[in-house]
């Protein structure tokens, strides 16, 4: 069953794009729309949030709500209610034009860290692309320890994740997943593939798979489009 805020949204984007309601127009206030719709203030501020985020409709404090597109834009968008949403962008998405080498730890800023885990690891180079598009939204650089490196000739084709094909083909499980997301200026490789300018900000996320015993699984640096990715946190309070 639909959401009554996501069948608001739909009615309004069906009327921005029937020529209804036009680019450049501001919607009324919201209790006087939300009355005029027969709804509350609560369930027409999810619908306006919605719009809001696929770059529909732009809020301004003190100066209303504005219609700025009739075109949703696509992005992805994960969650992070629990591991299994975390790991949805290896559920949702595929990661392809995969390039692999060996790389030792010491050379490797990425790899500087203090577990014990020296020497070569594998590194997994790839990117991820939203359906019915070209260019890349994503670039993945993943470090997978010497253990598990013998995943390697499996990563020849496209695949949902490293992580997948390691549980896959060792019969282990990802029991935790840490990670940082912080806004950067991006690399002139990671801009290339992507379509973006040199130095134009993007999403970076480290983050550290681990075995539910603890053991490190994988290590990832991944760079993101934030026009074509985003990450939402929904916690509820007890």
């Amino acid at each position: 069953m639909t959401a009554l805020y996501q069948e608001i949204s739909d009615s309004i984007l069906e009327q921005v794009q029937s020529g209804i309601l036009r680019i450049g127009e501001k919607l009324p206030p919201e209790a006087d729309y939300a009355a005029t719709l027969g709804i509350s203030r609560s369930t027409l501020r999810l619908a306006f949030a919605e719009l809001e985020r696929v770059g529909v409709l732009e809020r301004k404090k003190r100066a209303g709500t504005t219609i700025i597109s009739s075109q949703p834009k696509r992005r992805f968008s994960m969650s992070t209610t629990g591991i299994y949403d975390l790991l949805s962008l290896g559920r949702d998405t595929v990661l392809s034009d995969i390039l692999t080498r060996k790389v030792d730890a010491k050379d490797n800023p990425a790899l500087n860290i203090d577990d014990g885990k020296s020497g070569q690891w594998l590194e997994v180079i790839g990117t991820r692309t939203l359906p019915n598009e070209t260019t890349p939204f994503n670039v993945s650089r993943v470090y997978v320890p010497k253990r598990f490196a013998g995943i390697e000739p499996l990563l020849i084709r496209d695949v949902p994740s490293v992580f997948r094909v390691i549980e896959d083909n060792y019969d282990v499980a990802v029991g935790r997943v840490s990670q940082t997301v912080k806004a950067i200026a991006c690399p002139e490789a990671e801009a290339t593939t992507m379509g973006l300018s040199v130095g134009a900000p993007v999403l970076r996320i480290d983050a550290q798979l681990y075995l539910r015993n603890g053991e490190l699984m994988e290590m990832s640096v991944a760079f993101f489009d934030p026009d074509r990715f985003q990450v939402r946190t929904d916690v509820e309070i007890d």
